[in-house]
C-alpha cells in the first residue's frame, strides 16, 4: 500500500469530516437551487462565479454554436464578443467583472480572449494570433494565467496589460514531451497548476507572478500523481492526488510544503473525484466519480466541504428542480454560493446555482420550526 504523509495542519483542519459525512445527507436542506438559463439554449455551462454573483461560462444556441457568456446575479445573460464565426467559452471571471476564455474557428490557433462585463461587445486578444492560448483564470489584479503553444508542447504563461504574455516555461525542460500550465492565481500572485508528459506523470506545480518559473510543489505532490486546480487568498490550494489505498485520483488539499491530504468522504462512495474550487473561508467544492490526469471533470455526483463535513449537494438542496443528478460543483464565492453542472431528466446539461439557506430565518430551525 502507498502511504502518503498527512500533514498535521491538515489533520487539524479536517478532524470531523469522516464522522460527519455519514450523517450529512440526513440534515435539513443547506441550499436553495436556481437554474441558470439562456433563451433557446439546451445546454448551459456556468464555470466560475465572482463575489458579486456574476457567472462566466457558455451556452449552445439554436444552431449548436458555443456562445461565450456571462450572467448577472439576477440571471440576465450577456453574450461576449467573438472575433469571427466559431465557438467561444468563458472560463473565469474576477471581482471586477473581467472575463477570460477562448475562441476557436477550427482553422486557426485557439485564441485566448479577455472581456470586460461593462463592455461585452469588445474583446482583447491575449498573445500572438499564430499561437494557441488557453487562459484558465484571472486575478483581481487582472493577471491572466494558463497554457500556450502546441497541445503536446504546452507551456505555462502569465499575461497582464503591462507585460503582455510572458512565457513561464515548464517544470523541467530536460524532461521530454513535458507540458505545463497554470490553473489558478490568487490576489497576491500565487500560481498553481500542473505539469505532465502527455496524459501521464501529472504533478502539481507552484509559482509566483513576476518570477518566470514553474516549480514542483514538493512533498507528496512531487512523489505521486497530483494537480493543483484552485487556490484561495490565503494560498491554500486544492485539486486531486493519488489515493492512499487505490490507484485513482481523489479530492485533496495541499499544504505549504506540497504534501496533500485526501478530503475524507469527498468521493461520496465513488472511487475517484476532484476538488475544483475553494473560497477564502475554506469552503471546498468538487466532483465525485471521475478524477483524471486532465484535471477536474464532471463525474457522478457533486459535493461541498463546509463546517467540518462533506455533503452530497443533490441531497442538500431544498428542491432539485429539473435535475436528475448533479455532476460537478465548479466554483464557490465569498458568500458560499456554488455554481456547477448536472443532468436533467431529459439528459440535457444544465447549470445549478446553489445559495446557502443558513441566513434565511424560515430555515433556521429546520422545517419543523418554520412558520406555516
Amino acid at each position: 500500500m502507498i502511504q502518503l504523509p498527512f500533514p498535521r495542519a491538515l489533520a487539524r483542519l479536517l478532524p470531523a469530516v469522516a464522522a460527519a459525512w455519514s450523517c450529512a445527507a440526513a440534515a435539513a436542506p443547506l441550499y436553495h437551487l436556481s437554474v441558470l438559463e439562456a433563451p433557446g439554449a439546451g445546454t448551459v455551462q456556468g464555470l466560475d462565479i465572482n463575489d458579486a454573483g456574476q457567472i462566466a461560462g457558455r451556452y449552445l444556441d439554436q444552431d449548436f454554436n458555443s456562445v461565450a457568456a456571462y450572467w448577472d446575479a439576477d440571471g440576465s445573460v450577456h453574450a461576449l464578443a467573438l472575433p469571427g464565426a466559431g465557438d467561444g467559452i468563458a472560463y473565469a471571471i474576477n471581482n471586477h467583472g473581467r472575463v477570460v476564455g477562448t475562441f476557436a474557428d477550427y482553422e486557426h490557433p485557439v485564441a485566448g480572449l479577455l472581456w470586460d462585463a461593462a463592455a461585452p461587445d469588445q474583446a482583447t486578444r491575449l498573445g500572438e494570433a499564430d499561437v494557441n492560448v488557453a487562459p484558465n483564470d484571472i486575478s483581481d489584479a487582472d493577471v491572466v494565467v494558463g497554457g500556450f503553444g502546441l497541445p503536446a508542447q504546452e507551456r505555462a504563461f502569465v499575461w497582464s496589460a503591462a507585460t503582455g504574455l510572458v512565457d513561464y516555461g515548464v517544470q523541467d525542460p530536460d524532461v521530454p514531451f513535458q507540458q505545463a500550465r497554470w490553473l489558478a492565481v490568487n490576489a497576491s500572485g500565487k500560481l498553481v497548476g500542473s505539469w505532465n508528459q502527455h496524459s501521464s506523470t501529472i504533478h502539481a506545480t507552484v509559482g509566483q507572478v513576476g518570477t518566470a518559473a514553474v516549480l514542483g510543489m514538493g512533498g507528496s505532490s512531487d512523489a505521486f500523481a497530483s494537480a493543483a486546480v484552485a487556490v484561495n487568498a490565503a494560498g491554500t490550494a486544492v485539486g486531486l492526488g493519488l489515493a492512499v489505498d487505490a490507484p485513482s485520483l481523489v479530492p485533496v488539499i495541499f499544504d505549504a510544503q506540497g504534501d496533500y491530504a485526501e478530503i475524507p468522504g469527498a468521493t461520496l462512495g465513488e472511487d475517484s473525484g476532484c476538488a475544483a474550487g475553494i473560497n477564502d473561508a475554506g469552503v471546498v467544492v468538487g466532483s465525485a466519480g471521475i478524477g483524471t490526469a486532465s484535471g477536474c471533470a464532471p463525474g457522478m455526483k457533486a459535493w461541498v466541504y463546509r463546517d467540518g463535513a462533506v455533503h452530497d449537494l443533490y441531497e442538500a438542496v431544498d428542491d432539485p428542480g429539473p435535475f436528475a443528478s448533479f455532476q460537478i460543483a465548479r466554483a464557490v464565492n465569498a458568500a458560499g454560493v456554488i455554481v456547477g453542472q448536472g443532468r436533467t431528466a431529459a439528459g440535457d446539461v444544465a447549470t445549478f446555482v446553489l445559495t446557502p439557506l443558513a441566513g434565511d430565518a424560515i430555515f433556521a430551525d429546520g422545517f419543523e420550526g418554520a412558520a406555516p
